[in-house]
C-alpha cells in the first residue's frame, strides 16, 4: 500500500512538472515570435508629389445641368470630383485650388478648406465648379491644381464624364494647345514686337532669358541627373527607397529637392550639382 502512494505521487510530480515545462515552453515561443512592423504613411500635398506618383491618382469629372440657373440662352453646368488615392502616400489638396482654365476665361473652385485622402481611399467633392458655360465642356479647356504643372483632365465630358485618362489623348493635347499657350505666354506676342524695333537690346534680353532658362532644370531633367550621379557613384538606392518614390519638392533659384518617407533629402542644383545627405553645406 506505501508503495503505491509513494508510486503515485511520483508521477504525479512528473506530470505537473512536465506541464509547467510546456507552459514555460510556450510562453518562451509566444515572447520570441516576431511582432509585425507597422510603417508611418507620409502625407503629401499633391503638387509635392513626383510625376510618376501623380499618374497614380485619378481623376474624374461628372457634370449636371444647374437648372436653378437661367438656361435660356445656353445650359449652365456645375461639375463634381472623385478622386481615388492609389499611391503609398495620403494626399492633401487645398480644395480652393482648383482650377478650371478655358480660352476666355477661368472657373476657381468656390470649396475651402483642406482634403486628405488615404493611401488606397477614393473621395468625391459635389458641385467643385460651378456655372460651367456648355462650350466649356466640349474639350476645349482643362482642370488643373494650382498650376498647369499639376493638369486634371481635358475638359471633354463624354456622356457627362471627364477623367485624368483623356490627357493622352492626342487629339484633345492638339485642340488645346492654344489654350496652354494663352494661360501661359501672354507677354510673348509683345516682347517679340518690340525686338522688331529695338535689335541690339531685344538680342541682349533674349540672350539674358536663355542664359537663365538653360540653367534652370526641369523636374525631369533634374531626376535623370541624380540618376546619372546614383548610376556613376553605384548608389543603388536612396536610404531604401528607389527614385521614383521620392517625394519632388521645388526650391528657390531653380533648386530641387527629391526626400525619402524617412526625411532624407538629395538636392540637385540649377547647375547639376548633388547635394547627398550628410554632404557639408557650402
Amino acid at each position: 500500500m506505501k508503495k503505491s502512494l509513494i508510486l503515485s505521487a511520483t508521477m504525479l510530480t512528473l506530470l505537473l512538472g512536465g506541464c509547467t515545462t510546456n507552459s514555460s515552453s510556450n510562453q518562451k515561443e509566444s515572447s520570441s515570435s516576431p511582432k509585425s512592423s507597422t510603417r508611418t504613411v507620409k502625407t503629401s500635398y499633391f503638387q509635392n508629389l513626383s510625376n510618376s506618383a501623380k499618374r497614380n491618382v485619378k481623376f474624374t469629372f461628372k457634370l449636371n445641368q444647374d437648372d436653378t440657373e437661367d438656361n435660356t440662352a445656353d445650359p449652365v453646368y456645375v461639375v463634381s470630383a472623385t478622386i481615388k488615392n492609389s499611391t503609398n502616400k495620403n494626399i492633401k489638396f487645398d480644395q480652393s485650388k482648383f482650377i478650371c482654365v478655358l480660352p476666355s476665361n477661368k472657373i476657381i473652385s468656390d470649396k475651402t478648406g483642406t482634403l486628405t485622402i488615404k493611401s488606397g481611399e477614393t473621395k468625391s467633392i459635389n458641385q467643385l465648379f460651378q456655372k460651367m458655360p456648355e462650350q466649356g465642356t466640349l474639350g476645349e479647356g482643362y482642370i488643373e491644381y494650382l498650376n498647369s504643372d499639376n493638369k486634371l483632365a481635358y475638359t471633354k465630358f463624354t456622356h457627362n464624364i471627364a477623367s485624368s485618362n483623356n490627357l493622352t489623348e492626342q487629339k484633345l493635347i492638339t485642340q488645346n494647345k492654344d489654350t496652354t499657350a494663352n494661360s501661359t505666354n501672354d507677354d510673348t506676342d509683345s516682347s517679340e514686337s518690340s525686338s522688331s524695333v529695338e535689335n541690339s537690346s531685344s538680342s541682349e534680353s533674349s540672350s539674358t532669358q536663355s542664359t537663365t532658362s538653360s540653367t534652370a532644370l526641369t523636374e525631369s531633367q533634374a531626376r535623370q541627373v541624380l540618376k546619372n550621379w546614383a548610376d556613376s557613384d553605384n548608389v543603388d538606392s536612396f536610404g531604401g527607397y528607389s527614385l521614383d518614390e521620392l517625394e519632388t519638392i521645388k526650391g528657390e533659384n531653380g533648386n530641387w529637392s527629391f526626400v525619402n518617407d524617412d526625411g532624407l533629402s538629395w538636392g540637385v542644383s540649377s547647375t547639376g550639382k548633388i547635394h547627398a545627405p550628410g554632404d557639408p553645406m557650402q
